[in-house]
């Protein structure tokens, strides 16, 4: 037995370099035994120029003069007999030999592997012991007959110290979702199975992916085959083959990754799987029957049990749609980690050593201390007049009130940006909160624009206060904030609804938005500018905004000129700020030249201290606001404080405070947002100018009565006093730290509703190719679908399908009922037709729907009213059952403003039609035999139905054909199963011989496959879709002309609205002005301008939606 102060340990491994694996673990473990006290020197049989002075020459060892030799084995050793000799007591370090089944037969490292095996088994006589490295290193130790009392399993491989993050990595721009795999290239690492699931994976994802195989080609052939296989794949612009990667690059790539993938076939630790733990990356591995991935990951890593490229890229999907998750599994990273502590280590080395009477020194190794922290961390601009710059200082200044400790970090979407040094002057509270911006920070909450979510590195990742004007976002801001938030807060419940219309899965609350900073600040009004017709003698309207056009001031413009001249004693204040988005100072000049007597309007152009805002506020006499959209309307709230009546209007944000009895609120009705976004399906609130106008005149009547006061006092009162209440800093930081709590409690999974959908389905009908394309991208089989039983079936039922009611307009639908009810759906999407249903006994289905706790979306396709025989079918006859529904989706404008009127705007949804994604098909043999090479073929495409307009066009051909011999007519146009689509195929062909057009038209009554169809559109130079009049609101057959990429010219109708962007519209129905529009457009030569339109409203892009928007409406608010 040795004296504890005698203690020495050496080290042997025949070589030893840097950043290799059992390298890094004999380091460690010297450092364990030095910082313990212990001499301990690492040999090799002849150190490289790289490590010479640290690692000594085994000429160099002194037999006996260690008590124990560590010898780390991993590969046949050329040494062998100098070891047995040696007198000290010996211990194996096994480390695993990688078997050689894993290498290529004729590789030369076979022969190595083989003599490293033969020694594992014949070691075992001369040592005194071994340690393994992993668990199945032990297992294999034991396998080949190791004594069980002196083999033990101990990873003196992990230096937490060592491969925790060197720094805090900041990516301040926006990048990809990123997966990471790290190892050596070669066969059994399985990179070639990654790259196959993650080429299924790109397909399937509506996100932007990366991957990242990090790693020396020990195998250069087998890179050769996973370079050819990214090629062929075509994926080379997402797939990065890094190659081996210094420390400093390597710790880049793991702290601006989102996800460790291994499909490795072996492991006999897996080192990559700690340091991507230690990086705080969540870990998916496949737990291989011959890898130790399971012991090295314990909880803290999901696991899969096969290595299919389709199982591994629908996992990593699901990792990817559930950040909670994602932080579930890097909260139990954290916990493993601490069984690589060096206490743990060192314990449990000297435990077996002891017994084999080896002593060593007790030794308490120092903790690494905490780095300061703080308890959130805010993230976006706050040192400008900037809405949102105001908002992140506020909301930071709030939450470090309520002992909440906070940071300040300026960034932006587009990257990082510099703070004012004058503002951190002038404000040395956000300057101390500037200061810890690089402290780790509990939850990190974000608002800036564009948005941007990747990065965040808090345990809760916010995006906070979120505002958000029209209702349609684009889809790329809601998958990302799907894939990377843990929270969304809001600033108003029109923001929480429109991100939850537009799919937006994460965690939602409204914590609105605070306005008591303005009362700070003493009110100072030596700032304003002079205003000389503002005097007490007039009735002083303010508007307080940044005149972009979605701020209506054409409305109130207009409303003014309507409302009062010049001759009255009124005065408009408009304040604004100089901006390139507005040209405000021409607006009003262009307006009041309009007018014979335009009323007197007072400019300010200019940023405007708070006290000079607050003096403005107390000079007027009322705030007027008529928005086409707000997130929340803070001039509004401001405006409250300062006992201000306000005006505006009657839908969006500000509604949250906006009430009928805190303000004065202006009708409106649904129109298309002309925004930058162009977004086909987005709609705001367009104000109406005469209410305003007549509003206008009863507060005008009220003033100059003197009775002004007495008018607005009620509301007045209540504006302040809901204002002084919920709408203050202090209450926002409350909501949003409760909001952030729940947030740790959430799902890990986020929950998928159980679907069924009333429709037709498999039959020549609109509708049921409408609900087949809307579903099965998204949902596939899972969706349970309640078929009518009356249609000509085109294609044969799966077994999800159930046919339990007859379209028309006679079934009760008790059968429907019972079916749904033994379905156990809890969410029905219904198809409406009035020609599908009885009004009641639909109506009656939706309140027994109701009553069990299905929720129900409804889809109209048309929602005028219609007669059938001689009764009226309106949707107001179940106003109060469709009242119940979770939403009511439309396609048009009109349909919102119809409904609306039927007192059914709160759940209201325009969701856009689908558009085929497809690649033309090469002519076939019917096109080619059709003789049109050479020509200029002018193409219409859908069901046989009058209101396509049919007839018309071949009149309107008729009078371009006479100008133009090479001019042919393509009518792709199926009969529909009713007779009246008969009779117009024969009006059709009496008409095209009436204009002696036989030989320069083609007709195809047939109904045909998708892929027929567009081989013949593919020949067409354009498409015409000459629609009369029609009460539908959309169209499905102009998405197949789309679809197509060729220029698609309509008739100028409301069914067309949705497709405005994409289409070229003719210039009236009539034939002679189809005549006109094409040859116009034919001469200039045609444009087809739905390249955008395509990439937004695919198929797959709408069904995803609605999955997403079923999954956001079965959450509540948090």
């Amino acid at each position: 037995m040795h004296n504890e102060a005698q203690v020495t340990i050496h080290q042997f491994s025949i070589s030893v370099s840097l950043g290799d694996g059992i390298s890094n673990g004999m380091l460690l473990t010297r450092k364990l035994l030095r910082q313990a006290g212990i001499k301990s020197e690492i040999y090799c049989i002849e150190p490289k120029p790289e490590v010479a002075g640290d690692i000594l020459c085994m000429d160099d060892y002194i037999p006996g003069s260690a008590n124990a030799l560590l010898i780390h084995h991993g590969i046949g050793n050329p040494v062998e007999s100098w070891l047995r000799e040696l007198p000290e007591a010996k211990f194996m370090v096994f480390h695993n030999i990688t078997p050689g089944a894993l290498f290529p037969a004729e590789h030369p490292i076979q022969p190595m592997l083989a003599h490293g095996w033969q020694q594992v088994d014949a070691w075992q006589n001369w040592l005194t012991g071994s340690i393994a490295d992993s668990r199945q290193n032990l297992q294999e130790l034991l396998k080949r007959g190791y004594n069980q009392a002196t083999t033990a399993e101990i990873p003196l491989l992990v230096d937490l110290q060592r491969i925790e993050p060197h720094s805090v990595q900041r990516c301040d721009t926006p990048r990809p979702f990123t997966l990471l795999f790290v190892g050596r290239i070669m066969p059994h690492k399985n990179q070639l199975g990654l790259v196959e699931a993650f080429a299924l994976l790109l397909r399937r994802s509506q996100v932007p992916l990366q991957l990242y195989l990090v790693g020396g080609a020990t195998v250069p052939a087998y890179k050769e085959r996973i370079e050819q296989r990214i090629e062929e794949l075509g994926i080379g612009a997402y797939v990065t083959l890094t190659g081996k990667v210094d420390d400093e690059t390597l710790d880049s790539l793991y702290s601006r990754s989102d996800l460790f993938v291994s499909l490795s076939h072996h492991e006999g630790f897996g080192m990559p799987l700690i340091e991507a733990m230690a990086h705080g990356l969540p870990v998916l591995a496949y737990d291989a029957p011959d890898s130790n991935v399971v012991n090295t990951l314990g909880s803290a890593g999901l696991l899969l049990d096969t290595d299919r490229p389709e199982v591994v890229a629908a996992t990593i999907a699901q990792l990817i749609e559930n950040p909670a998750l994602r932080r579930n599994l890097t909260q139990h990273a954290a916990e493993r980690l601490h069984e690589f502590d060096y206490q743990a280590l060192y314990d449990r080395l000297s435990a077996y050593l002891a017994g084999f009477e080896i002593i060593l020194p007790a030794h308490r190794f120092a903790t690494m201390p905490p780095q300061p922290s703080v308890e959130c961390r805010i993230e976006g601009p706050f040192d400008s007049t900037y809405s949102l710059a105001l908002v992140n200082r506020e909301l930071a200044r709030a939450l470090q009130e309520q002992g909440s400790s906070t940071a300040l970090r300026a960034t932006e979407g587009p990257g990082p940006i510099a703070v004012d040094p004058q503002f951190l002057l002038d404000n040395p509270d956000c300057a101390s909160l500037h200061a810890r911006a690089e402290q780790p920070a509990r939850n990190v909450l974000r608002l800036m624009y564009p948005p941007r979510v990747t990065d965040m590195q808090g345990d809760i990742n916010v995006m906070s206060c979120y505002g958000w004007e029209e209702s349609c976002l684009p889809q790329d801001y809601c998958h990302d904030f799907n894939h990377q938030t843990h929270l969304i807060t809001s600033m108003s419940e029109w923001v929480t609804t429109t991100l939850r219309d537009n799919g937006v899965t994460a965690p939602l609350a409204t914590v609105g938005l605070g306005a008591d900073h303005i009362l700070r600040v003493p009110v100072d009004a030596s700032s304003l500018p002079a205003m000389p017709k503002v005097s007490a003698e007039r009735l002083k309207l303010l508007h307080v905004s940044s005149c972009f056009p979605r701020k209506g001031v054409d409305v109130l413009l207009k409303a003014y000129g309507q409302a009062f001249t010049a001759e009255q004693p009124v005065v408009l204040i408009i304040k604004t700020f100089p901006n390139p988005h507005h040209n405000i100072e021409q607006q009003v000049a262009d307006w009041a030249a309009s007018l014979a007597s335009a009323p007197a309007v007072e400019l300010i152009v200019q940023d405007l201290p708070d006290g000079a805002l607050r003096a403005l506020y107390n000079q007027a006499d009322v705030l007027i606001a008529p928005s086409r959209g707000e997130g929340f309307g803070l001039p509004l709230a401001e405006a409250m404080l300062h006992r201000l009546p306000v005006i505006t209007t009657g839908n969006g944000g500000q509604r949250d405070f906006c009430t009928p009895d805190t303000a004065w609120l202006i009708d409106y009705r649904y129109e298309r947002a002309r925004t930058h976004l162009k977004a086909a399906a987005s709609v705001w609130f367009e104000p109406s100018a005469e209410h305003l106008a007549s509003l206008l005149g009863e507060f005008h009547q009220a003033w100059s009565q003197g009775q002004l006061a007495s008018f607005t006092a009620a509301r007045v009162q209540a504006a302040e006093a809901l204002v002084n209440t919920r709408f203050t800093w202090a209450a926002v930081a409350r909501a949003s730290l409760a909001a952030i709590e729940q947030a740790r409690h959430q799902p890990l999974l986020k929950k998928a509703p159980k679907l069924g959908s009333v429709t037709t389905w498999n039959s020549a009908c609109g509708i049921a190719t409408y609900s087949q394309k809307l579903l099965e991208p998204a949902f596939g089989e899972q969706v349970h679908v309640f078929a009518s039983d009356n249609a000509d079936l085109n294609a044969g039922d799966t077994p999800n399908i159930e046919r339990c009611w007859t379209s028309g307009h006679y079934d009760d639908l008790a059968r429907l009922k019972a079916a749904i009810e033994r379905s156990g759906v809890d969410t029905l999407l219904l198809q409406f037709n009035f020609s599908f249903f009885d009004i009641q006994a639909f109506a009656s289905l939706l309140d027994w729907s109701h009553a069990r706790g299905i929720q129900t979306l409804v889809v109209f396709h048309s929602t005028a009213d219609v007669m059938h025989t001689d009764k009226l079918k309106s949707l107001s006859h179940m106003r109060e059952s469709l009242h119940g529904c979770a939403r009511l989706l439309v396609h048009s404008v009109g349909d919102m403003n119809r409904l609306k009127d039927m007192g059914l705007g709160h759940n209201l949804l325009m969701f856009p039609h689908g558009v085929i994604e497809t690649t033309l098909p090469e002519p076939g043999p019917a096109q080619l035999a059709a003789g049109l090479q050479g020509k200029t073929i002018i193409a219409s495409y859908g069901f046989l139905l009058p209101h396509k307009g049919m007839p018309e066009l071949i009149e309107a051909f008729a009078l371009l054909a006479k100008g133009n011999a090479k001019l042919h007519l393509l009518l792709v146009n199926a009969e529909y199963p009713d007779p009246v689509s008969a009779q117009l195929a024969q009006t059709c062909r009496e008409r095209i011989t009436q204009n002696d057009l036989k030989g320069r038209v083609t007709l195809i009554t047939d109904y045909l496959s998708d892929e027929q169809s567009l081989s013949w559109l593919g020949m067409a130079d354009a498409i015409v879709f000459p629609y009369q009049h029609t009460q539908e609101s959309s169209s499905a057959a102009v998405r197949w002309g789309l679809s197509t990429g060729r220029p698609v010219f309509c008739t100028p109708l409301g069914i067309f609205e949705d497709v405005a962007d994409a289409v070229t519209f003719l210039p009236g129905t009539d034939s002679q002005s189809m005549a006109d529009g094409i040859a116009k457009e034919l001469a200039s030569g045609p444009k087809a301008l739905q390249g955008e339109w395509l990439r937004n409203y695919g198929w797959t892009s709408v069904s995803v939606r609605l999955r997403n928007i079923l999954i956001a409406l079965a959450e509540k608010n948090i």
